[in-house]
């Protein structure tokens, strides 16, 4: 019920929902990370973190609740705290997933930091251990494509992680941005609008199909998709899509507009290079 309401974009009644099962079940450790899972989205990253707190217990235990904590952090851009969990957690690991999984989120935090180098490094301790985990080989792949750099080698990321799954709207997202950043729009069309098929409101998704309808000379369509894009983005839900992110892209669309009005060429940035 709980994870239903949240996909469904309904945050209140989910916290709801939740505080009643935490009130019902008060020793389900699993329910009350969820609910502060929620509160952390819910931008009340405190008093999710108080909640997550109490239920650390100094054993093995405590991996899971130290990688929420972990996560709630990184989500409001509390990064040295967000590190110092994943790091204790990965100190706590006893199983080899456990392990795999704090080097994920290791390398979600320094990718959020920008520190490139060092997420790399973590999301190929996650690929030696298990060549086929599909949501680092995608990590690892977008990292690069969304930097413009190594971009052969971000394709061949993104395609391993749809080796894995490969109706997945997100990596299917990434192998389109990827073929974008190549000035291969005519590569990246099947992959985003199948991704939009997927996941239709997803604001990042959204963005890059602007993007492809620029470099296809379709800046009205463009204009549309980034209208939709900021349309969406403020309910999107455990998205990487920020403030900072729609403000860029209002900047983006404004100038789109701005073009369109004079009759001037639109710019896009994925467009070949004379």
């Amino acid at each position: 019920m709980i994870d239903t309401l949240r996909l469904a974009r309904r945050p209140t009644q989910a916290i709801d929902e939740a505080n009643a099962a935490v009130a019902k079940y008060p020793k389900d450790r699993q329910l009350a990370m969820l609910r502060a899972s929620l509160l952390g989205e819910q931008g009340k990253p405190d008093e999710a973190i108080a909640a997550l707190n109490n239920l650390l217990t100094g054993g093995p235990s405590d991996f899971d609740v130290l990688i929420n904590i972990a996560q709630v952090n990184s989500q409001a851009k509390r990064y040295s705290d967000a590190e110092a969990a994943a790091q204790k957690a990965l100190s706590t690991s006893v199983k080899p997933d456990d392990e795999e999984n704090a080097h994920f989120i290791l390398g979600s935090i320094y990718e959020r930091e920008k520190r490139f180098d060092l997420a790399e490094v973590e999301f190929k301790k996650v690929l030696a251990s298990d060549p086929l985990r599909g949501d680092a080989a995608n990590y690892l792949g977008y990292m690069l494509a969304d930097r413009g750099i190594r971009l052969d080698e971000s394709v061949k990321y993104i395609q391993q992680a749809l080796q894995s799954d490969p109706n997945n709207g997100a990596y299917l997202d990434s192998l389109g941005w990827a073929y974008l950043k190549m000035h291969r729009p005519d590569l990246a069309e099947q992959p985003l609008q199948k991704a939009a098929r997927l996941i239709s409101n997803d604001p990042t998704i959204l963005e890059h199909l602007g993007n492809l309808d620029l470099a296809l000379g379709k800046p009205q369509a463009a204009e549309q998709e980034w209208e939709l894009a900021l349309k969406e983005w403020p309910q999107a839900v455990g998205s990487d899509f920020d403030a900072d992110e729609a403000a860029n892209l209002q900047k983006k669309l404004d100038d789109l507009r701005f073009r369109i009005a004079k009759g001037k060429p639109p710019k896009s940035e994925e467009a070949p290079q004379p």
